[in-house]
């Protein structure tokens, strides 16, 4: 499976291929815990988001034929990301989807910002999302998409870095050279997380 650049008319595909990987995301059900009728809005308000603010890097990777699967990294000296521009993008809407509660949740997940800048202070790739629809997950998607950037990374010589919510993506990152740098709960100990780092081959 060839993993090709999406093109910018593929946004509104992305959108919903990701909408299809995250629907059970840990992540994505703590802030939206209140909003069982509204969840597949929230996820693609934020899915739609982060697209058209990572599309002028030009690196988010998807399949040659069906958007199966979606990769979006973050080059390096991009991060932190552009709080203002991904408003801009239209994560201005996903306040007033979530409710207050919701809004609170989300504004924790914050708290990654912190452990990211700590753990990676040297140039890096940022691995933002990686969504593959869950009927084709296990057929290599995941991998493939990955591969590019895994590649230039190596070239390179830099480091690549990702926070994730399960430990199934934790045993497949692993696969992929990634490495564990720490676990920890958000407040309230009600989402756990790990970040990890791939050192460059």
């Amino acid at each position: 499976m060839d993993a090709v650049r999406l093109e910018e008319s593929q946004i509104d595909e992305a959108t919903i291929t990701l909408y299809q990987a995250f629907d059970n995301d840990p992540m994505l059900r703590y802030i939206t815990l209140e909003n069982n009728l509204a969840r597949a809005d929230i996820i693609k308000c934020f899915c739609q988001a982060i697209l058209r603010y990572t599309k002028s890097y030009n690196t988010i990777y998807t399949t040659s034929k069906d958007l199966k699967g979606v990769a979006i990294w973050i080059p390096p000296g991009q991060f932190p990301i552009n709080f203002v521009r991904l408003l801009q993008a239209g994560l201005y809407k996903l306040p007033f989807k979530l409710g207050w509660s919701g809004f609170n949740r989300w504004v924790s997940l914050f708290t990654l910002d912190s452990y990211h800048k700590s753990d990676m202070s040297q140039p890096h790739w940022y691995l933002l999302i990686l969504g593959v629809i869950p009927t084709y997950q296990g057929q290599g998607i995941g991998s493939s998409l990955l591969q590019p950037i895994l590649k230039q990374a190596d070239a390179e010589k830099l480091p690549c870095y990702l926070e994730t919510f399960t430990t199934a993506s934790v045993r497949f990152f692993q696969k992929h050279g990634f490495k564990v740098l720490k676990t920890d709960q958000l407040p309230g100990n009600a989402l756990s997380f790990w970040t990890m780092k791939r050192e460059p081959i």
